[in-house]
């Protein structure tokens, strides 16, 4: 019985959570941009962009 009703939950609400979560937005920014000229992210606790002091 356990086992059906974590099936259950599982399939029910997270499975739709994730499609909709797809749907809307890409959280983990896997789609490709062909205009970017680079993928990586310069952040202000790494000390910003190489070469700027």
């Amino acid at each position: 019985m356990r086992h059906a009703l974590l099936a259950a939950v599982y399939y029910l609400a997270v499975t739709p959570w994730g499609w909709l979560r797809r749907r809307f937005g890409d959280p983990l920014a896997l789609r490709q941009d062909p205009d970017a000229a680079t993928y990586w992210r310069f952040t202000e606790e790494a000390g910003g962009r190489p070469g700027e002091e």
